[in-house]
């Protein structure tokens, strides 16, 4: 079950900070010790960097020391693991995918006065960070500024050849929005090595952030499935098609709630 301190700080986002509500993510899945360990792995960061870029030029010196001396990277081995997703273990291993070092960086630019922003790019999160006047677009999975002709380059890879870069693709994103991405690419991964007891838990995160959200209920009913809870699938699925009656996908869920057994389970 989701702890009840979690829901309760949930009521309202933006009083609190993005790293804050991303390691909220670990503490329901995993608990308070494990928090407490990320917090001490981030704290020792913090004062890593603020040792290194004493007397520096803060926006200048920020990503190349992340990425240099500090250790900082995308880890283009394990792109998909559940490591990469979990900001914990981000932070122990400092090794990450988009999201997740883009929350983390987003986190140390707020510490050493460097202005920043995330970005819900189409497939690939992005951060922009500014120098005085100056700004620019960044990878935080390697730290480098982006062309334009790199962005439309990601654009193409996540929506196809045709594609078009678009303003508002380019918009700085709020933190409910990186949150939802967050849950969505964690789920996605629990999902993929079949750990479908922690995905249920970034489904019911996500509801908190978006309640009845009918794509939501959809998913999560589908994780219910797996998990044998058919009662709760079958509801989760009419709640779907009640709400998106025109949506292809509502005829195959009837079929689906027909095929699920909703009678009373036999205790042995």
């Amino acid at each position: 079950m989701l702890k009840t301190k979690v829901s309760e700080c949930w009521q309202g986002l933006e009083p609190r900070s993005l790293m804050m509500l991303a390691l909220d993510v670990v503490e329901s899945l995993y608990g308070l010790a494990v928090r407490h360990k990320a917090e001490g792995d981030l704290l020792a960061l913090e004062r890593e960097l603020a040792e290194v870029l004493a007397g520096q030029d803060a926006a200048e010196q920020l990503l190349p020391t992340l990425f240099g001396p500090l250790g900082l990277a995308g880890d283009w081995e394990r792109f998909f693991s559940t490591d990469n997703c979990l900001l914990d273990r981000v932070l122990a291993r400092r090794r990450g995918i988009p999201v997740t070092l883009g929350i983390l960086i987003l986190h140390l630019c707020e510490r050493v006065g460097v202005r920043a922003e995330g970005i819900c790019f189409p497939g690939h999160f992005l951060l922009r960070l500014w120098s005085g006047e100056e700004e620019a677009i960044i990878d935080p999975f390697t730290g480098r500024e982006l062309s334009k002709r790199e962005i439309e380059q990601l654009l193409r890879g996540a929506r196809g050849n045709l594609a078009r870069l678009k303003p508002e693709q380019l918009k700085g994103a709020d933190n409910q929005a990186i949150l939802e991405r967050l849950l969505n690419v964690t789920k996605a991964a629990f999902i993929h090595h079949k750990q479908f007891s922690q995905a249920l838990a970034c489904s019911q995160l996500l509801l908190k952030l978006k309640p009845d959200c009918p794509v939501e209920r959809r998913d999560r009913g589908f994780l219910f499935e797996q998990l044998d809870c058919h009662r709760l699938a079958a509801e989760d699925f009419e709640f779907f098609i009640q709400h998106c009656p025109e949506d292809p996908v509502a005829d195959v869920l009837k079929a689906q709630i027909a095929a699920l057994d909703l009678g009373p389970k036999t205790l042995h």
